[in-house]
């Protein structure tokens, strides 16, 4: 499957649905269809409605995907309020410099398909999302109210109206930025793996330019009771801490080692 460059949406219902008025927020995804060469080709988009509290059919949900060919087109797509469909409030844009659409479009499809007797609209978007290539979405496991779990996750909220405003900002932010020092992002790089629960140290830490971003390499102590697969969960959610910092590291290495061999 190829990779190229494009963007993520995630969108927020502040109250619930039609069916479910008492719910504390409700999510949405959309993101970029490139070619190989990395010109733009479609919108996809869609969403996980819960059903009603008296919904009668086990295991049903509705899940639902679209495509457009315009940011005008997806904005009122995702705002217009209908019936069965009630609108969305606000998003967030993810820049993704290795996107893999192919992948999101295989999930999506893998969802569409599927029938949950316990949906999770949250797990749904994070995969779909997280197909695409966007980093540091936490697991949306615990999240009773979907809009803790929005507001938590990295960038700015913004309502859809100014979503094509928004994308304009952040084109000239990007283009004014002053360049990232290796020595800024060797210390956020050690401040968010030490941020991460049951990492006891960090040890050693080496960052270095490679064509368009970074390689990051970096060393990490757990306690040495900690069993391979725990350890393998603790480097991955340092993983995406350290790849939410700067959406230019091309590459990432996390070693996790017991205490005692750190150094």
């Amino acid at each position: 499957m190829s990779k190229r460059q494009g963007r993520a949406y995630l969108f927020i219902r502040w109250s619930g649905g039609g069916s479910i008025a008492s719910r504390l927020g409700d999510v949405a995804w959309a993101f970029e269809n490139t070619d190989s060469e990395g010109k733009f080709y479609c919108f996809h988009y869609g969403a996980t409605e819960l059903p009603s509290p008296n919904h009668t059919v086990p295991g049903v949900r509705s899940f639902w995907t679209e495509r457009c060919f315009t940011l005008p087109e997806l904005i009122k797509a995702m705002s217009t309020k209908t019936y069965d469909r009630p609108g969305y409030d606000e998003a967030k844009v993810f820049e993704v410099m290795q996107s893999n659409p192919d992948a999101a479009l295989q999930q999506a499809q893998r969802l569409a398909g599927a029938r949950p007797a316990s949906p999770d609209p949250l797990e749904e978007t994070r995969q779909v999302l997280t197909a695409y290539g966007v980093r540091g979405l936490i697991p949306s496991k615990g999240f009773s109210a979907p809009f803790l779990w929005y507001n938590i996750l990295p960038g700015r909220s913004v309502p859809i109206r100014r979503l094509a405003i928004h994308l304009f900002e952040l084109r000239a932010k990007a283009a004014t930025e002053p360049p990232v020092s290796l020595e800024d992002l060797e210390s956020s790089t050690r401040s968010a793996s030490e941020a991460v629960p049951l990492v006891r140290s960090v040890g050693e830490c080496f960052v270095t330019r490679v064509p368009a971003g970074f390689l990051v390499a970096i060393n990490i102590a757990v306690d040495g009771k900690t069993s391979v697969a725990e350890g393998r969960r603790i480097g991955d959610c340092v993983a995406d801490s350290v790849r939410a910092l700067n959406q230019n590291i091309r590459h990432l290495f996390v070693q996790v080692l017991p205490d005692e061999k750190l150094f």
